[in-house]
């Protein structure tokens, strides 16, 4: 038995809708899904709905995005290591602390989103943010972000994928890039802790702490903040990082997760793909009944 505990809908930036999901996870094999859009939870009724028609074990979730901060002593506006994401599993959907966030990312998000295309426009590329508007609705996503400017630039022959939209463009560094706050770790994972939820260090190769040591000392502050479980299994984490995150998180006292990173056609990964073990959701459903 397998489980797949983390995937996007289009209630973020996914191309498949939340109540379509359960039934390609029921294909794949699956027993236990997570939903975890990206800062948002409003496709979560839907995907549980249709889980529970189909006999599927359903997590509800969220992927906050979270300031990965500096070492003690630093400047907060120092360089920035890499993505840090943190996914809350087993949460209330209707936490208000959450919506609260929630709407506090939209807000972000949406002054973000016209900066990035007026970047592009001064470097000389044809793009009109109501043009990224429009794809958002034609594609049905409540979330608007970076992947749908990048297909944007797709359709108008400025690069060749989303990848190599972020990678001349949009990407962390890449002209057009513009910043965008982030919720402190802290508070992300406070609130997930409020909404009854897990807190888990999600795909932590994207945080761009390539020593081993490094990486440690800064998951070994997350637990100290709260935070519950490592994201081991990732479409991002060839093998040798997972036998190194695992360790890590046994050595750390930490539970851990896996997930394909499911976003539909946006992504080349394949829902249930990382073939999680069904004892990880169990271990989890477990914590998440003591919590």
């Amino acid at each position: 038995m397998f489980c797949d505990l983390h995937m996007h809908s289009t209630a973020s930036d996914g191309t498949v809708t939340p109540d379509e999901l359960p039934a390609m996870a029921k294909a794949a094999g699956l027993s236990a899904i997570a939903l975890t859009d990206h800062d948002t939870t409003a496709g979560l009724p839907a995907c549980q709905a249709a889980c529970e028609t189909l006999g599927i074990a359903f997590v509800p979730g969220i992927e906050l995005s979270v300031d990965p901060g500096v070492r003690p002593g630093e400047e907060h506006d120092a360089p920035r290591r890499g993505t840090l994401h943190i996914l809350g599993l087993f949460i209330r959907h209707d936490d208000p602390g959450l919506k609260q966030i929630e709407h506090r990312m939209r807000e972000a998000r949406d002054s973000r989103n016209p900066a990035i295309v007026a970047k592009l426009q001064e470097l000389g590329v044809s793009i009109d943010y109501r043009e990224v508007l429009d794809l958002a609705k034609e594609q049905g996503t409540e979330i608007i972000g970076r992947p749908h400017i990048a297909q944007v630039l797709i359709r108008k022959g400025y690069v060749k994928s989303v990848q190599d939209a972020f990678t001349r463009y949009i990407a962390q560094g890449k002209p057009a890039y513009v910043r965008r706050d982030r919720l402190p770790a802290t508070e992300a994972i406070d609130a997930i802790h409020q909404a009854g939820g897990l807190a888990v260090f999600a795909h932590p190769v994207q945080l761009g702490l390539t020593d081993p040591d490094e990486l440690e000392y800064f998951t070994a502050r997350l637990r100290d903040l709260g935070l519950d479980a490592v994201e081991v299994l990732h479409s991002d984490h060839l093998p040798a990082l997972v036998r190194q995150y695992t360790q890590m998180a046994q050595k750390l006292g930490l539970l851990t997760s896996g997930g394909s990173d499911y976003h539909g056609s946006r992504k080349p990964v394949d829902l249930g793909s990382q073939r999680v073990p069904f004892a990880m959701y169990e271990q989890l459903f477990q914590a998440r009944r003591r919590t």
